[in-house]
């Protein structure tokens, strides 16, 4: 199995007030203080690389390098999602036009990008597809990943734009399924190409026979309607070879890779291609 670098640790560091990340994050994307790290998304059965999921890091001046977990929250309370996903918007689209650009067949042929609940609510097909025409990147090579912290609400207010991104060729599938109370009501009411079972599951199944269940039902389910599996958090062989066996397609998480800078990812890809 391919090594894969490890660079991007993220230190210990003491937490940041809820204040300070608050208008602090507006100051980051304003002076250019985020990160994009890329997972590798991999097909179960040949372990080839088919697309990257983008995550955001936080290079703060003084905490240092900062997981979402640190400051997420506060965008959310400050109304900055909407402006933090469309830095990643674009970032993430000119970043993987240009690895497409230098490695050819060799580059994932999808980018996956989260859209928060806050983005969903506002008119987002003006960021998507502005960042599409700016960067080069075909729509199909696109596929937007919708938070479960969105209500059916915002989520059915949502559908029309949704829908209009769709038939331009970018994906849609709903991230960790399983842990909302509205995945299975909104499956039925657009023409998504995925869901990503939440990593929760994942760690369980193979040590509680429902969290088990839950993976086999929800690979079941998307079986049926024809949608992509993806199984999120995937750390071990084990892990692996029952996800296998329950016929989920797609793997994340560190088995294969931790998130990598795009440097890092570019040299992955071309040893292992």
């Amino acid at each position: 199995m391919t090594c894969y670098p490890t660079t991007v640790p993220v230190p210990a560091t003491p937490p940041i007030g809820l204040g300070e990340a608050s208008v602090g994050l507006e100051r980051a994307i304003a002076h250019d203080e985020l990160r994009l790290l890329y997972q590798p998304i991999v097909r179960i059965a040949d372990r080839a690389v088919v697309a990257v999921e983008a995550l955001v890091r936080w290079e703060h001046p003084t905490a240092g390098l900062l997981t979402p977990d640190r400051f997420l929250e506060a965008g959310h309370t400050a109304g900055h999602m909407p402006l933090l996903d469309r830095w990643v918007l674009y970032r993430a689209c000119r970043d993987v036009a240009e690895l497409a650009d230098s490695l050819g067949d060799a580059a994932p042929e999808h980018l996956n990008v989260n859209l928060s609940a806050p983005t969903l609510a506002t008119d987002f097909t003006e960021p998507v597809t502005t960042a599409l025409r700016r960067t080069g990147l075909p729509p199909h090579r696109l596929r937007l990943e919708l938070s479960e912290g969105a209500d059916l609400t915002t989520l059915t207010h949502a559908a029309p734009r949704l829908q209009g991104l769709i038939e331009r060729g970018v994906g849609v599938a709903l991230d960790d399924m399983g842990t909302g109370s509205t995945d299975l009501r909104y499956l039925s009411r657009l023409a998504l190409h995925g869901i990503k079972i939440d990593k929760e599951f994942v760690a369980g199944m193979l040590t509680n026979p429902r969290d088990h269940a839950i993976v086999a039902m929800l690979t079941d389910l998307a079986h049926s309607l024809r949608l992509h599996v993806t199984a999120e958090g995937v750390e071990t062989t084990e892990q692996l070879a029952a996800l296998a066996r329950m016929g989920v397609s797609y793997a994340q998480g560190f088995h294969f890779a931790p998130p990598l800078t795009l440097a890092d990812l570019s040299g992955t890809l071309l040893a292992s291609a």
